[in-house]
């Protein structure tokens, strides 16, 4: 939800935001312009976040329990963060966010979604997904299920233990990295323009 947060404007660069994770090299090259730069984007908010004060120490805080996993914990409950700091962080309500994604930048260009990305699309847009990720419950549940999915070395209960434990914390910490993030969008609007 993050990525998509911050690359803003709805259509292609939204969207090549959102599915940076999914895009490799050869693919890369077959999407339009457009998606290429929101791709670009996204990994340039990953570099961003990775060296970022908040996020390192929160990735300390969590990986007692989850090891060399910790970073990716992090970022997934970025989205609980955003989620419980939205007003505070967007004039839009996070209902008409998560459906204006839906109808304005993923539905319009599902033939460039990554092909084993056809399930995570059809729950974002049955199920609700992006609304479940930005709450604690749901993105438990959701960890959980990633834990297991991929076979990852750790224990999701553990895991969920130790979010549980530190939320004080992680709150304090990774709503320090959104104000912090919130600059990044008008670096949105430059990769946006870039010939």
């Amino acid at each position: 939800m993050g990525h998509i947060f911050l690359a803003q404007e709805r259509g292609g660069f939204q969207f090549g935001a959102f599915i940076a994770d999914g895009v490799r090299a050869p693919r890369m090259k077959e999407l339009p312009p457009i998606i290429q730069k929101g791709v670009l984007f996204h990994r340039w908010v990953d570099w961003q976040t990775d060296r970022h004060p908040a996020f390192l120490a929160a990735r300390r805080l969590l990986r007692p329990v989850a090891g060399r996993y910790a970073g990716l914990i992090v970022d997934l409950w970025l989205d609980v963060v955003l989620g419980e700091k939205w007003h505070e962080l967007s004039t839009e309500p996070l209902e008409a966010f998560a459906e204006g994604f839906i109808q304005e930048t993923l539905v319009p260009h599902r033939q460039w979604v990554p092909p084993t990305w056809h399930g995570l699309v059809e729950s974002l847009e049955r199920e609700g997904l992006l609304l479940r990720f930005a709450t604690a419950e749901g993105m438990l549940a959701h960890i959980e299920r990633f834990i297991q999915r991929r076979g990852l070395p750790i224990q999701a209960e553990v895991v969920q233990k130790a979010l549980e434990t530190h939320q004080p914390a992680l709150k304090e910490l990774l709503g320090r990295f959104w104000q912090d993030a919130q600059s990044w969008q008008r670096r949105a609007d430059t990769f946006a323009q870039k010939p």
